[in-house]
């Protein structure tokens, strides 16, 4: 399985995870209430090799919509200069899973 990046940003906690081989290698959350803009590159870049991964899943929402915007900006500009796929999830659907 590839290594995946996954980004959650649409509720007052700012959350990132690296996924290789159906494990959580590395992982950060914060509760940061309306700054996720300021927090989530440096919780990437924390993760291992700076977070890059062959894979990018960010959650869709429903939440804050400024919250997902910022989530979606990141994974898209990160994939973009990873070369990575990125996928959207909707939280509600993985607890529902």
């Amino acid at each position: 399985m590839p290594r995946t990046l996954v980004i959650d940003t649409a509720t007052a906690a700012c959350s990132v995870a690296l996924i290789e081989d159906h494990a959580v290698i590395a992982q950060a959350h914060e509760v940061v209430g309306r700054g996720h803009a300021e927090r989530l590159m440096p919780m990437i870049a924390a993760l291992p090799d700076g977070g890059r991964a062959d894979a990018i899943l960010v959650d869709c929402g429903p939440g804050s919509f400024t919250g997902v915007r910022v989530g979606l900006a990141a994974a898209r500009a990160l994939g973009l200069g990873w070369s990575a796929p990125v996928h959207g999830y909707s939280s509600m659907a993985a607890l529902a899973v």
